[in-house]
């Protein structure tokens, strides 16, 4: 690690280690870090941000497995994953005994803050002697259900961002992989703002049936638009007493403009799943490598609007090779007064390889222009 790169991360550090982080404090400090993510250090803290969904998509899973696979004679590491097992299943026996060793051995929690299990690492290590119900272990593997990822949904929009003039009630809707038995679940849930509750508690009591891959819980709002305020908000579910997924979710104040803005021209631009890099803002291309791509990101330029707006742009990105579609969806869209140009992105994450070949793209700015252009992944 060089000098720059050491006063950059011993910064970043300083800043995550502060108590009080609000939800757009994780947020900036994800994207700070990945413009350090070739330093072996910063590996630690962005596998944290990604199992626990701070400042970006929550990925429990798959961030679990890379911190898995890099832990091996690293005591704080190995500490580390079986904390974050803890933080979704405080019952696990093995996470425990686990934990306990890494914690004799120095492991001092570091990533986690105040997240971390140290200091309830005995009163778990009583609690899993207790006989469980056969809903939260059970043995059958068939019934496992496995986490995805969280979308919400309310007055006909979905995703990740809306406007709390167009919306007065959201519902989240969780995403797993597909059902091999019926299984009876009850899910608890609550949105937050930062850390404090932001929602009462909602219970709901799911039977889920083979092929099912996905489930709505109770939603919350009210009927005057004036429930969710100008912020970032995180809701969290609880299935059967034991594992807790999380995912944030923003509001903008103001309304869509159903039209859009006009729009002068469609760029693209290759980087991470988690966010773009500043260092590739502006290397545009429309050939990428499959070897290296992860998102192809879509950036709208356009002259300065002299007031924020709130629009939505329809993707649609189809692999003319074999003839599928690779991703239809709407993406919502804030800008700020001065500013001229946005960008959203599509792609793969969790390690997957593009296919190779010949993509098309339509984009539709709101009600009004359209925009259509191929790029290759080779």
């Amino acid at each position: 690690m060089d000098i720059f790169d050491q006063y950059l991360f011993e910064e970043l550090v300083s800043e995550y280690e502060r108590s009080g982080l609000t939800n757009d404090d994780y947020e900036e400090l994800y994207i700070r870090f990945c413009n350090l993510n070739h330093l072996e250090e910063v590996k630690p803290y962005l596998l944290v941000m990604r199992y626990l969904g701070l400042g970006t998509l929550a990925e429990p899973d798959a961030a679990l497995n890379e911190l898995k696979e890099i832990m091996e004679d690293n005591i704080e590491l190995t500490g580390l994953y079986y904390d974050l097992k803890l933080c979704t299943n405080s019952q696990n026996t093995g996470a425990i005994v686990e934990l306990r060793r890494s914690i004799e051995d120095g492991y001092c929690g570091k990533y986690l803050k105040s997240r971390s299990n140290i200091s309830s690492v005995e009163k778990a290590s009583k609690e899993e002697k207790k006989p469980s119900t056969p809903t939260v272990n059970n043995t059958v593997v068939d019934d496992t259900i496995h986490y995805k990822y969280m979308r919400f949904e309310g007055c006909g929009y979905s995703g990740l961002y809306f406007t709390s003039g167009d919306i007065d009630y959201l519902n989240a809707k969780v995403f797993i992989e597909p059902m091999k038995a019926t299984r009876k679940i009850s899910i608890r849930s609550q949105i937050f703002a930062g850390d404090d509750a932001f929602s009462k508690v909602f219970s709901d009591e799911i039977t889920l049936k083979p092929g099912d891959t996905w489930f709505t819980t109770t939603g919350w709002g009210n009927k005057n638009y004036n429930c969710y305020g100008n912020r970032t908000y995180q809701w969290r579910v609880e299935i059967d007493g034991a594992e807790v997924y999380c995912q944030d979710f923003r509001f903008y104040t103001g309304k869509i403009d159903k039209y859009g803005i006009p729009v002068k021209n469609v760029v693209l631009f290759a980087s991470k799943a988690s966010g773009a890099v500043e260092k590739d803002w502006n290397n545009y291309s429309s050939t990428f490598d499959s070897n290296t791509l992860e998102y192809v990101y879509f950036k709208l330029l356009f002259n300065q609007q002299g007031q924020e707006k709130n629009f939505q742009v329809h993707i649609k990105v189809d692999n003319l090779e074999n003839g599928t579609e690779f991703y239809n969806g709407t993406s919502l869209f804030h800008i700020e007064s001065n500013w001229d140009n946005s960008w959203t992105g599509v792609g793969l994450n969790n390690g997957k390889k593009w296919e190779k070949g010949l993509y098309k793209y339509t984009l539709k700015i709101g009600s009004g222009s359209t925009f259509e252009g191929t790029f290759t992944v080779y």
